[in-house]
């Protein structure tokens, strides 16, 4: 087998694209369009008469009104050309709707959940609740403050600085670089994309191993990217007496909770054959010597078979080296260690099935890498799971790695 047309050494043609929720899609191309406008929501304000006062006013209000957890990105207090504003709280439905009819303008009356046709409405010409009102039910000294008017405020964070430049025509705000898909959509560099498609060739490497053997061509392989440990290669298993739900990602959840000392499928227990086993030396050396074939470029040949390997002393060596780095990072973990895959990678040559997805939410991986996408895909072909606000975990999802040699391996007629 010829090596890969990405292989060592080689800069990768392909770029692995984040999979997002629809909304998050549409806020991209929206981007990407030049047309960005902030969600709103109604707020109430005032100028601040004497800016020796912002201090107490802020330790008073703050305390006793504070803004929503969700709305933290805001700045209490802005500054214009010739005054200093502060950000009271939030406007009620009832109140904004009031605000608006109060003027008589039915363009601005007609539908609170409308876009505002503008950005402030102040006492002149709209009814506006005097401060007391606004803070009813609480003894404020509001001295400093003058009289209250309505404004929009964003209602969510700014992902990037261009964002939070749009956000400063509404409200001041503050932003936090955390890697958003945009800026890892394009920013990716080559080093990253060498290290993601250095693990794809071994799970790649793993599907022909499978396929050789009258298997389903469909490997994975788990990582952990704190230190780049390989902790599971599978492949799948469903034609075996294991059953349908043997798939390449759940056999590698199920090699990784054994090696925490659990595991569901007595038929991986039994079998010396599959990668990954934990407290097996023999499928120690069998790994380290796919790995080493698999960036290399040569053909397997049964790798993944139960049949014991002749050691060399290097093969040795490499044994010793990764039992003493096992010990090592053992001691330096708690106890119980991290549950089943939590802050782990998954590079799987097809984009998993619900079933697999749902394993994966369930066992808190980290990030799934996929190559091929497939009709009933449950990772942005058929269903987004991990965008799903209703579940308790949520991970990130990248596909198109190695995706032209992740599609060959797929067999006409097989799901």
């Amino acid at each position: 087998m010829a090596p890969s047309a990405d292989g060592p050494g080689i800069s990768p043609t392909w770029n692995p694209i984040p999979v997002l929720s629809l909304e998050e899609e549409q806020e991209l191309r929206e981007a990407e369009a030049g047309y960005i406008s902030p969600p709103l929501t109604a707020a109430f304000a005032a100028p601040v008469l004497d800016k020796r006062q912002i201090s107490r006013l802020s330790q008073s209000i703050c305390s006793e009104y504070p803004l929503p957890e969700t709305l933290r990105f805001l700045k209490r207090v802005r500054s214009c050309t010739s005054r200093h504003e502060f950000l009271l709280r939030l406007a009620t439905k009832e109140e904004e709707e009031d605000v608006l009819k109060s003027g008589g303008n039915q363009s601005d009356s007609a539908g609170v959940s409308a876009k505002p046709q503008k950005k402030v409405y102040t006492s002149d010409l709209w009814t506006i609740p005097p401060l007391t009102d606004i803070f009813p039910d609480k003894v404020l000294d509001l001295q400093g403050l003058g009289d209250p008017f309505l404004v929009y405020v964003p209602s969510r964070a700014p992902r990037n600085q261009k964002e939070q430049r749009l956000w400063l025509e509404y409200w001041p705000s503050t932003y936090h670089a955390k890697g958003s898909a945009e800026e890892s959509q394009r920013h990716v560099s080559e080093e990253e994309r060498t290290r993601i498609g250095r693990y794809m060739r071994i799970a790649l490497e793993a599907a022909r191993a499978s396929q050789q053997r009258g298997r389903k061509g469909v490997g994975a392989v788990v990582v952990d990217p704190r230190n780049g440990q390989i902790l599971a290669i599978s492949s799948d298993r469903t034609d075996e007496e294991g059953g349908p739900l043997l798939h390449a990602c759940m056999v590698a959840i199920d090699m990784v909770a054994q090696k925490q000392g659990g595991g569901a499928y007595a038929c991986l227990k039994e079998e010396d054959g599959e990668l990954g086993i934990a407290g097996e030396k023999n499928a120690d050396v069998r790994k380290i010597q796919f790995i080493q074939k698999a960036e290399s470029g040569e053909k397997l040949q049964d790798m993944e078979s139960g049949k014991d390997t002749e050691q060399s002393d290097s093969q040795r060596n490499v044994a010793d080296q990764e039992e003493g780095t096992k010990r090592k990072r053992s001691e330096e973990t708690t106890e119980e260690g991290p549950y089943l895959c939590t802050g782990y990678e998954i590079y799987v040559t097809r984009e998993p099935c619900i079933m697999c997805a749902m394993a994966l939410l369930h066992s808190r991986i980290f990030c799934v890498y996929y190559g091929s996408s497939t009709p009933g895909g449950a990772l942005g072909t058929c269903y987004r799971l991990h965008c799903c606000p209703g579940l308790n975990h949520r991970f990130q999802v990248y596909r198109g790695v190695m995706e032209d040699e992740c599609r060959k391996l797929i067999c006409p007629g097989k799901s």
